[in-house]
């Protein structure tokens, strides 16, 4: 139960500060902001962490991790490679809005981040573009999408979809899995997908 509690501190503590980091900025942030804004000290906020850089790579840690969570699990699933990469897409859409501020703070905060974590990070990235160039290849492969680089697709798909963040509403014009349908339908023209037309049962043509 300590346990339990200690790391639901600590998660409220994160989703402040992303709250402060979205909207204030990382630089414009303090550590006094964010105890303010808890409700703590300063001294309760340093008992979980040691600065505020490493509350902001508290933030990184998570989504990167998510990130390459949900590729691998597509890359695991049953399905055709147009079933899989259409159902990644969605999830991935749905990841940007239901984390919209996270996803905010990663594309926006990485000059704030160590070296080390820097470092970290971006070998994340390229190992989720290389396992999405891998699904998007699978389909090549099949021959059911048409893409003669299935590397720089995956760069679109993902550019394409990242930016959902920025525009997302929840009192839009689209509700979340309207946008997350019609922009698999977008990742899936940008492989080549062409569905094929159901076939005809020629026992019933007249």
């Amino acid at each position: 139960m300590r346990e339990e509690i200690k790391e639901y501190k600590r998660s409220r503590i994160i989703e402040e500060a992303s709250r402060l980091f979205y909207e204030q900025g990382f630089e414009a942030t303090s550590v006094e902001m964010l105890a303010s804004e808890l409700g703590v000290t300063k001294p309760f906020i340093y008992s979980y962490f040691p600065n505020k850089r490493s509350i902001l790579e508290a933030v990184y840690e998570q989504s990167a991790s998510r990130l390459v969570g949900h590729i691998q699990q597509a890359l695991k699933s049953d399905g055709t490679p147009e079933e899989r990469l259409s159902q990644f897409i969605r999830v991935f859409v749905n990841e940007n809005i239901k984390h919209q501020i996270a996803v905010g703070i990663y594309m926006q905060e990485e000059k704030n981040l160590s070296p080390g974590l820097l470092e970290r990070v971006q070998d994340i990235e390229r190992s989720f573009n290389k396992l999405l160039a891998q699904l998007i290849q699978e389909g090549v492969d099949a021959n059911v999408f048409h893409v003669p680089d299935a590397k720089l697709a995956s760069l679109c798909i993902s550019g394409m979809v990242r930016w959902v963040h920025r525009w997302y509403h929840p009192n839009g014009r689209l509700n979340s899995q309207e946008i997350a349908a019609k922009i698999a339908t977008l990742g899936m023209n940008m492989v080549g997908y062409r569905q094929q037309p159901p076939a005809v049962d020629d026992s019933v043509s007249g």
